[in-house]
């Protein structure tokens, strides 16, 4: 936001929360110098219409109403106020244990687009002493992504309760359809948002993957209602796959495939070489993907449609390797933010610091610039718009006075903005969202301080327009609780620990000694970050990846600044990083986020071209060949040679040629 704007803003707000009877347009236009300023009628009501549409989404409570007329033959005047009882946050108070899961919420979102109105919500909860002092949950440390590019949209669309349509893929067929949905709620589960809606053209309740709508989330007219006996928490429990839907018959060559191994119900001796195994699967696609990508070392016997699924990705990946590379450049192209910067950010952050330093004169500028999160270059010149503010009149007596030349802040002449605000309806929802969701953690989820602190947030920011029933987000570590606890307790307890690890890029069971530093779950799996005494370095491991884990009884120092510290990619750059560049189907893009691409372009028609650092790129390949075609390496040219040699290597076993084929029949 320009400073103009907030300015403007601010001005506006101060009147009217200054005046009971509050004004009306033409008096705010007489007052408010940029409106008296404006070109035209025309022009100063539509600035007015925006400046309104700002205050009431930071959540002020800007209210209409019409005064009475004075005569018979008067029609009345329209004249707007800002209540001071329903602007200011009422008086909250949490403990340190009710504080410290507040802040774990509110951390969720760091990585999401609710991370800038959770961090808001947390500083307006704090200038005033809501938040107690003590331990934070160290060694926990979940989050949410939201990189979908139609989460924006919708989120909005469920707020405002609007229908949209947008262009849809198919699970099943690949076919792409418009849908035409009224949303009733977002979720996130097994690291993917979903939106559960009315399906405005089958006339029933439907779920829809974000990552397969292929098109941008056009707003139609109208408005609807949300069944009462709606949640999304409901909606997402009833995602739990069936794993018992089919049974497969595999030959492993022995000593590879170890992650379909781990999962195999029966082991026997097979032709020579090989080992004959029988699965449990879900969705046959989903485990086609699995079989898929470990090559020529494993090999579908049945059923038919499971061989059919991996031929096909074979066939899918070798033709995306054997066709033209596209035309691109990546130039300069930096990696886009992993967080929405709202461009309403500043007017709150003047507020909280004019409630902040009012409960605090003589605040430090240091202190009070790190606590607000901005430099103290930026503090300054955010106590320099202050001055210019003020009630109607803006003589001297009514301007806000601002001091901090000897490095300690005073803010006077400021009573009206001195209570903190509200929160808005994304600030509530963000702390209220993310407390539902750890009620899903492990070994968080049962605390009393957590229902304690839904209670009073719930209390205090009026969560009778039911929108947290909308919005729900599940870190449920399914199979893997009792690691995932096991885990939480070695970070607690400083213990080292003995695991058996497979790790896929070498398709590799290693036995690790390692001391967990915390614990943290993104994109719908939960990890260790830990010192690896093998490697002598930090690395991170995937709970559902620890085939067994071993107390060792023997302790280390945790470091002191592990608590909060949340590690950005799941990967950390090296010398002996190599850069790999992929071609990725627009309906894949998140691909490149997930991979943590350092730069990217988006092709003419849709596909997007991505270059990642990777430590090993023995995880291309079978990449390449789980999604069939919609990845592709373009660079080095190395790594695109072996990709096509492995490729058809594995479309040889199926091959008439092949002494494994007919094995089925």
């Amino acid at each position: 936001m320009s400073a103009s704007k907030t300015e403007r803003l601010l001005n506006l707000l101060i009147a009217l929360l200054e005046r009971r009877r509050g004004y009306s347009k033409e008096e705010l236009r007489a007052l408010i110098p940029p409106y008296k300023e404006a070109s035209s009628e025309e022009a100063f009501n539509r600035l007015f219409e925006r400046d309104k549409d700002d205050l009431r989404e930071m959540g002020i409570p800007v209210q209409t109403f019409t005064e009475d007329a004075f005569f018979d033959l008067d029609s009345g005047v329209t004249r707007y106020r800002i209540d001071r009882e329903t602007y200011r946050l009422p008086e909250l108070s949490f403990t340190p244990e009710e504080s410290a899961v507040l802040s774990l919420a509110s951390r969720i979102w760091q990585q999401a687009s609710l991370g800038s109105a959770a961090a808001r919500a947390v500083r307006r909860l704090d200038v005033r002493g809501a938040l107690a002092e003590g331990d934070s949950l160290i060694g926990i440390e979940p989050r949410i992504r939201t990189a979908e590019p139609a989460f924006d949209e919708l989120l909005k669309a469920v707020m405002d309760r609007h229908p949209v349509s947008f262009e849809y893929r198919a699970a099943s067929s690949g076919e792409v359809s418009v849908r035409r949905v009224e949303p009733w709620g977002l979720g996130n589960r097994f690291g993917h948002w979903y939106l559960v809606g009315n399906d405005l053209d089958r006339g029933d309740e439907r779920t829809f993957r974000l990552t397969r709508i292929s098109s941008k989330v056009k707003k139609l007219s109208g408005t609807y209602l949300v069944p009462e006996e709606f949640t999304m928490r409901s909606a997402l429990e009833s995602l739990v796959p069936d794993r018992q839907q089919g049974t497969a018959t595999l030959l492993l060559r022995q000593g590879h495939a170890h992650s379909l191994r781990t999962a195999a119900s029966t082991v026997a001796s097979g032709p020579s070489g090989w080992d004959t195994v029988t699965c449990t699967f879900g969705d046959v696609e989903t485990f086609a993907e699995e079989v898929a990508s470990h090559g020529a070392n494993a090999y579908a016997i049945d059923p038919r449609e499971l061989k059919d699924a991996v031929i096909r990705r074979f066939d899918g990946a070798l033709a995306s390797m054997t066709q033209a590379p596209p035309s691109y450049d990546l130039g300069t192209a930096a990696r886009p933010s992993r967080t929405k910067s709202s461009s309403l950010d500043r007017l709150p952050r003047l507020l909280d610091l004019v409630s902040y330093v009012s409960a605090h004169p003589g605040a430090a500028l240091n202190e009070t610039a790190e606590k607000f999160g901005v430099s103290p270059d930026q503090l300054g010149k955010d106590l320099s718009l202050l001055f210019v503010c003020g009630a109607p009149g803006y003589g001297p007596d009514q301007l806000i006075d601002a001091y901090w030349e000897d490095g300690s802040i005073y803010i006077g002449n400021a009573d009206e903005i001195a209570q903190p605000v509200r929160l808005s309806i994304d600030e509530a929802l963000s702390l209220v969202v993310g407390l539902q969701a750890l009620e899903t953690v492990p070994g968080v989820g049962e605390r009393p301080a957590l229902r304690s602190a839904l209670s009073k947030l719930l209390d205090a920011t009026g969560g009778d327009h039911g929108l947290h029933r909308a919005i729900a987000a599940d870190f449920d570590a399914d199979a893997r609780t009792e690691e995932v606890l096991a885990l939480q307790d070695a970070v607690a307890a400083g213990e080292t620990l003995t695991i058996e690890y497979l790790v896929p890029s070498r398709d590799e069971m290693t036995v690790r000694d390692i001391d967990p530093v915390q614990v943290f779950a993104v994109d719908g799996h939960w990890y260790t970050e830990a010192w690896c005494h093998g490697q002598q370095a930090i690395r991170q491991f995937r709970a559902d990846r620890i085939r067994s884990l071993r107390r060792t009884g023997q302790y280390f120092q945790q470091p002191e600044s592990r608590s909060s510290q949340f590690p950005q990619a799941l990967f950390t750059p090296r010398d002996t990083d190599e850069l790999v560049v992929l071609k990725i189907s627009s309906r894949l893009a998140e691909l490149a986020e997930h991979y943590n691409a350092e730069r990217r372009v988006l092709l003419d028609n849709g596909d997007v071209v991505a270059e990642l650092r990777l430590g090993s790129t023995a995880i291309i390949t079978p990449l390449v060949a789980r999604h069939g075609g919609e990845v592709a390496v373009l660079e080095p040219a190395s790594l695109a040679l072996a990709a096509r040699e492995w490729l058809a290597a594995a479309l040889e076993l199926y091959s008439e040629n092949s002494k494994l084929d007919g094995l089925d029949s």
